[in-house]
């Protein structure tokens, strides 16, 4: 049996936009019945609540439609939990508010209230959207990030234990002893274990790719721990160590924004390449078990070019020759890096590997296979 007060109240939670169920109505009727008369107003406030928030960002819709209902519209005979005062919010009043005049705090904190208060759909699909299409305040957007960077480390844990495992290879195994007539001579094991590798990300906070930083700082937060060595630079002009702050506990990726500048970065117009790769190159030890993973869309602006080749480039060479591999994350689509101000092909030369990474599912590929 379903009561006037739960669909009330399943109907208010509907209207403000949360996902309610049939089911959840009929749960919610159940606990309602059993309970109502043991349960004061605010034990049945959490028992209800249990049901219906299925997200953080509902929590505040439900504790008005609640108050709204059991509070204010008090009308059920015999009933203990409505006896029970609970104390209201001070933010839910009577009477109708209008929503279109704006309020008188300009903050920051109320701007991004604001901002929040949106009603917009967010679900897995961001993986495939284009980096700088994703809100980067809105903390539901860096949860899913998170989760996502949580299986990526998950995937490079599980294939370091096959890679360090010595079972046998069956397949490769029988074809090597057919090559002797099929008689057991050998045996091949499926990966011999690896060495520890230390992978070093370069990461460049220019305007033009500092979105791009801050989302790929997001995804290194969830999955770092999967790697041996892991040491993080971001650079503009200069070179700044930030892989202490991969172990702070960020709510979106915002906050990854200020706690990098926080550090004395501070985003130009355009980045130094030639004077950061060359102090990356005097501080850090690289060896052939060195991958460096460089974030950057490749526009060196302030660049000079001798005898044709671009400065910038000549120093990235000795990098790839003192480490295993240089990789170069471009956050822009393939389409610009053919333009003249585009640095790519002259990279590409000097021995790097460049892969294009607009969106998040792009970047957790690169991560995830290194």
């Amino acid at each position: 049996m379903t009561y006037e007060k739960i669909l009330t109240l399943s109907y208010h939670l509907r209207f403000q936009g949360v996902n309610v169920s049939i089911r959840s109505t009929m749960m919610a009727s159940i606990i309602w019945d059993r309970y109502r008369d043991n349960f004061n107003l605010k034990e049945l406030r959490e028992a209800l609540k249990c049901v219906y928030v299925k997200n953080k960002e509902d929590i505040v819709k439900y504790e008005r439609s609640f108050d709204y209902v059991f509070i204010y519209n008090r009308n059920t005979k015999n009933n203990p939990a409505d006896q029970e005062h609970i104390e209201v919010k001070e933010q839910i009043t009577r009477g109708h508010i209008d929503h279109s005049k704006p309020l008188d705090d300009t903050t920051r904190e109320t701007m991004i209230r604001r901002r929040l208060d949106k009603k917009e759909v967010v679900d897995k699909s961001i993986l495939d959207d284009d980096l700088s299409k994703l809100n980067s305040i809105d903390y539901r957007y860096f949860e899913i990030c998170n989760e996502f960077s949580k299986k990526i480390a998950n995937q490079r844990s599980i294939r370091k234990k096959k890679n360090k495992s010595h079972s046998v290879d069956i397949p490769r195994t029988i074809r090597k002893n057919l090559k002797v007539g099929g008689h057991l001579i050998d045996l091949v094991t499926k990966k011999p274990p690896i060495h520890k590798s230390k992978h070093i990300f370069l990461c460049d906070i220019s305007g033009s790719c500092e979105w791009a930083t801050t989302w790929f700082f997001s995804l290194l937060t969830g999955c770092h721990e999967s790697f041996d060595k892991i040491i993080v630079d971001a650079f503009d002009h200069r070179l700044v160590d930030v892989t202490h702050a991969l172990d702070v506990d960020y709510r979106n990726s915002f906050q990854v924004n200020v706690g990098l500048q926080s550090l004395g970065l501070r985003p130009r117009g355009h980045s130094d390449m030639t004077k950061a790769f060359t102090e990356f190159l005097k501080k850090t030890d690289l060896n052939y078990h060195t991958d460096v993973i460089l974030l950057t869309d490749c526009r060196d602006w302030t660049g000079r070019r001798i005898d044709g080749i671009l400065e910038s480039a000549t120093i990235l060479h000795q990098i790839v020759v003192k480490s295993r591999n240089v990789i170069i994350l471009n956050p822009e689509n393939k389409i610009r890096w053919n333009t003249p101000t585009s640095c790519v092909r002259d990279y590409q030369e000097a021995g790097a590997k460049v892969y294009q990474t607009s969106t998040l599912k792009e970047f957790a590929k690169i991560i995830k296979n290194i």
